[in-house]
C-alpha cells in the first residue's frame, strides 16, 4: 500500500525593499516576485527624503496593485493612508502600537522584533505580523547574535501574531528552515539581489513547503 504523501504547507513571503531608492528597479522587479509567490511589499528606504519616499512609495502603490501585491510602509502612517497602503510596519523604537491605532484606526499594523523582546505582550497582539531578525548571520548586523531556528520557532509558538523569520536567509537555509517548520520569510538580498527575482521567490516558496520535520510555526 502506497505512502500518503504529506500535504505542502502553507507559505508566507514577504519582500522588504533594498533602499537604493530606485523605482525603475522596483517597478521591473515586483511583478516578477509577486509571480514567484511573493505576497507582501515593504516600503522601507529610510535613506530617501521625505519627498522622494512619497513620491517613489505612489509609483511602488500603482506597481503593487498591478501585481496583486499587499503593500505595507514602514514607520510612515500618513504617507501609507495617502497611498492606500494596507498598513504601516513599525520599527523596534517606534511608538506604541496602541498610540498608532488610535491615530490610524483603518490601517493594519506590523512590528519589527528582536530578541529579548522589548514590547509588551497587548502592544504586541495589536499587530498583524511581526519581523523576528536576524535569523541566520547577515552582514548588514555584524556582531549581532542571530535568533537560529530553535529560538525563533520557540518565540513564534509563544506570540499570537504570524511571526516572519528576516535576516541572512538565503536559498540554500531554506530547507533548514523547512524542516524547522519555519514558513513565513521575509528578506531584502534575496529577493532584490537575485539575478532573476522570480525564480527566487519561486524556488523559495518551493522549498519551504516542502514537508519538513517540523510543524508550521506561528
Amino acid at each position: 500500500m502506497p505512502i500518503p504523501r504529506r500535504a505542502a504547507r502553507e507559505v508566507a513571503l514577504f519582500a522588504v525593499t533594498p533602499d537604493r531608492g530606485d523605482a525603475i528597479e522596483l517597478e521591473a522587479k515586483l511583478p516578477a516576485l509577486a509571480a514567484g509567490g511573493v505576497a507582501r511589499v515593504l516600503l522601507r528606504e529610510p535613506s530617501l527624503a521625505a519627498p522622494a519616499r512619497a513620491a517613489l512609495a505612489e509609483r511602488v502603490a500603482r506597481a503593487c496593485a498591478a501585481a496583486r501585491l499587499e503593500l505595507w510602509i514602514s514607520a510612515d502612517a500618513e504617507l501609507a493612508l495617502r497611498v492606500g497602503a494596507h498598513g504601516v510596519h513599525l520599527p523596534e523604537r517606534s511608538p506604541p502600537p496602541s498610540q498608532l491605532a488610535r491615530a490610524a484606526p483603518t490601517l493594519a499594523l506590523g512590528l519589527s522584533l528582536h530578541l529579548p523582546l522589548s514590547r509588551p505582550p497587548d502592544e504586541i497582539a495589536r499587530c498583524a505580523h511581526a519581523f523576528l531578525a536576524p535569523l541566520l548571520p547577515t552582514p548588514s548586523k555584524p556582531g549581532v547574535e542571530p535568533v537560529g531556528l530553535a529560538r525563533f520557532v520557540a518565540t513564534a509558538a509563544a506570540l499570537p501574531l504570524p511571526l516572519y523569520a528576516l535576516g541572512g536567509l538565503t536559498l540554500e537555509s531554506a530547507p533548514a528552515l523547512a524542516a524547522a517548520g519555519i514558513t513565513r520569510v521575509a528578506a531584502i538580498r534575496l529577493f532584490f539581489d537575485a539575478v532573476d527575482p522570480e525564480r527566487a521567490a519561486r524556488v523559495l516558496h518551493e522549498r519551504l513547503a516542502a514537508a519538513g520535520a517540523g510543524e508550521e510555526a506561528r
